[in-house]
């Protein structure tokens, strides 16, 4: 997976993903009949002819999965769904906390109370500026594995969101199958989480220099 050299481009990267995880997910789903198929009027397909074969095939799933990736692609390019919920679910907070700053301070010898504001404090004025003057191997190691676990984090969301609609629509437990698929994309995220992607934030700030550190503390 080619590594993104900035937000901007891991926000493309990973609406085009989702788009793709959350097709291949739901006509996955359509082909074991987990979920109903909705007829597309054949003549809405765009004249391609090169992928006339490939769009004939997607069309024959019907228009849930089409239209359930066409949602996911926005709810992560447009309205950056990653970003959103991660800072109310604390996860954003956790993750500059525990894996950002505090070895930053450990590192230094200091001591500070961390709450939100004062970790957001720290992110803009010292960790944030300073990142833009490591050595890049650093800041495109981290994007690549961002992009990983956002991936995954996204996906995760997909299959829960369809989850509680199906187990809404039909009032009952959804297939058991689908069940244990979830579990395995939470236990991915998780482990993703906390053994890889956070360490390549740490690393990142292992590049600020200790006086830099101490001098942003002073002031």
């Amino acid at each position: 997976m080619p590594s993104p050299e900035n937000y901007n481009q891991m926000l493309s990267k990973l609406g085009k993903w989702t788009f793709l995880c959350t097709l291949v997910f739901l006509i996955a789903l359509r082909f074991f009949e987990l979920v109903p198929k909705v007829e597309i009027d054949r003549s809405l397909a765009p004249p391609i002819k090169d992928y006339k074969e490939l769009i004939e095939w997607l069309f024959s799933f019907g228009a849930i999965p089409l239209i359930g990736a066409v949602i996911a692609w926005l709810c992560s390019s447009i309205f950056e769904v990653h970003n959103k919920l991660s800072k109310i679910i604390l996860l954003r907070y956790l993750w500059d906390r525990l894996f950002i700053v505090a070895p930053m301070l450990k590192r230094t010898g200091l001591s500070q109370k961390l709450n939100r504001a004062r970790v957001k404090e720290i992110m803009n004025g010292l960790y944030y500026p300073e990142v833009k003057n490591i050595d890049q191997h650093y800041v495109h190691i981290f994007w690549r594995y961002a992009l990983q676990f956002w991936i995954v984090f996204e996906h995760f969301l997909v299959v829960l969101i369809t989850v509680i609609t199906l187990w809404a629509v039909n009032r009952s437990i959804p297939d058991k199958g689908l069940l244990i698929y979830l579990a395995l994309v939470f236990f991915i995220a998780v482990v993703h989480w906390l053994f890889v992607v956070t360490n390549k934030s740490k690393d990142q700030s292992d590049q600020i220099s200790s006086q830099t550190i101490r001098s942003f503390f002073r002031t």
